[in-house]
């Protein structure tokens, strides 16, 4: 689940409101009930990743744009993000997800992700575009894909294919860190 977040609630009621639907016709595109679409836009419950992609794909725009303003990298060449000034969201559980990618159009999407202890992010399988590959830091990965359950330990590396159901969760007794590339971006894809 994302954590409590007034900001994006607005801003799906700023995007709905502009695309012109109610939030009962929104509720029964996204599958969910108008009292509980209601309070995500109040900031008032805390829906999971599934439920937020749901509603960005009912508005007809990326997952990103819902947590992220897109750069401006008219006239750059590179750009340098401040560990401080990165792009952050919290599910939760307290699962973080940071991009270290910043503009000038990059086609991929560069992520530090931090799984507390025995968490998952979701109990459902997740599938996109694109192939993905993961650096364990530190910590334990369990990432169950395509059939497989593959344990990862630091240093270990996984490449998948994003369109192979899959999902992701920490097994271990402290927090996995490891860096996530999607070749498609997904999560803060502005796109």
């Amino acid at each position: 689940m994302i954590s409590k977040d007034r900001n994006l609630g607005k801003k799906i009621r700023m995007i709905r409101k502009q695309n012109g639907l109610t939030l009962k016709e929104m509720a029964s595109v996204c599958g969910l009930s108008s009292a509980f679409l209601s309070q995500v836009e109040t900031g008032t419950v805390n829906p999971s990743l599934t439920t937020v992609k749901a509603i960005a794909d009912a508005l007809n725009i990326s997952l990103g744009q819902l947590f992220t303003d897109k750069p401006s990298d008219e006239g750059t060449s590179s750009y340098l993000t401040k560990s401080e000034n990165r792009k952050t969201f919290t599910v939760d559980g307290g699962i973080k997800f940071q991009l270290l990618t910043r503009g000038i159009d990059v086609p991929f999407e560069f992520l530090l992700n931090r799984f507390p202890p025995e968490s998952t992010l979701g109990e459902g399988f997740h599938t996109h575009e694109g192939t993905e590959c993961v650096l364990l830091l530190e910590g334990e990965l369990k990432v169950e894909t395509g059939g497989e359950v593959h344990h990862l330990k630091p240093g270990d590396t996984l490449t998948m294919k994003s369109s192979v159901p899959h999902r992701v969760s920490n097994p271990g007794k402290r927090e996995a860190l490891f860096v996530w590339v999607d070749s498609v971006p997904w999560i803060f894809s502005t796109k």
